[in-house]
């Protein structure tokens, strides 16, 4: 099990926001289940941004997915409400005809009035459903470091790194620090900087323009191959990734480099698999 990172969630994003931008929402339905850290649903807070309104626009923030509404008529309209998804470990938003039957572990679905639904399928309920008005000002988005994608600058990743004795790719998962990378990615960044996943990252400072390069070319892959499936990721219509095979390092252990031919190798840090080259990544 994952959690979908950044060019997921990107993927999914630009989806829908091909598909479903301007669709109105006629109904909201809800299991009544919890989800995240067994938290229920706001059904009634969803309804209350979405119901009768139109979708204006879909964005992402990190590994968030967020819906824009627009805003209730009167003389003092709510600023942009919305709702922000996040995909947890097992989470799927697809987008289907209300007349095909909402699949098992289906935990919310908007119904449009064009006769399709978004429909957010969670079978291990690790994912997070949540309105807010305005939802830019959700307190699971205020802690956020910029995003891997679209905000870090070199100059911004050289003043994180500042300091920082934590290893480099603890600081990369850090979301706090830079948001939107995962185990996945940040694996395959640091090889393409060539940096040890277990240098301290304030050592690292000298080589932050070669990381940020790393970071935007592992990323850029992902997205350009609409995600990296291992076994739960699927877009919103419910085909599979395709980076898989695009993966330098990641889940190769035992397999030549293929930058300098060295043998790619795998340790476990705090319960999480690290793959990188022996050879070129040399601490």
């Amino acid at each position: 099990m994952r959690v979908p990172e950044l060019p997921e969630v990107e993927t999914i994003t630009r989806d829908l926001a091909a598909s479903i931008t301007g669709a109105r929402v006629a109904a909201v339905w809800g299991s009544g289940l919890p989800l995240r850290l067994a938290r229920p649903v706001d059904l009634a807070g969803i309804r209350k941004v979405a119901q009768d309104r139109r979708i204006v626009s879909i964005r992402r923030k990190a590994k968030y997915l967020l819906l824009d509404f627009e805003a209730a008529p009167g003389p003092d309209p709510s600023p942009r409400p919305g709702i922000l998804f996040h995909l947890g470990m097992s989470g799927r938003l697809l987008v289907e005809s209300v007349l095909q039957p909402r699949p098992r572990h289906t935990q919310l679905a908007l119904s449009f009035t064009d006769g399709r639904e978004l429909r957010f399928r969670d079978p291990r309920r690790f994912g997070f459903v949540a309105a807010g008005a305005p939802i830019d000002g959700r307190a699971e988005l205020a802690d956020l470091g910029p995003d891997a994608w679209a905000e870090l600058d070199a100059a911004g990743l050289t003043s994180r790194l500042q300091g920082v004795r934590a290893p480099i790719k603890a600081f990369l998962l850090d979301q706090t620090r830079v948001a939107g990378l995962g185990n996945i990615y940040a694996c395959e960044a640091l090889h393409w900087a060539g940096i040890h996943p277990a240098t301290p990252a304030g050592r690292t400072r000298g080589r932050a323009a070669a990381l940020l390069e790393g970071i935007r070319t592992s990323l850029s892959i992902g997205i350009t191959n609409r995600g990296t499936t291992l076994r739960d990721y699927v877009d919103s219509s419910g085909a599979r990734g395709n980076n898989a095979g695009a993966l330098r390092v990641y889940g190769r252990a035992g397999q030549a480099c293929p930058r300098c031919a060295g043998v790619i190798v795998r340790s476990v840090h705090a319960a999480r698999s690290t793959f990188f080259c022996a050879r070129c990544q040399h601490r």
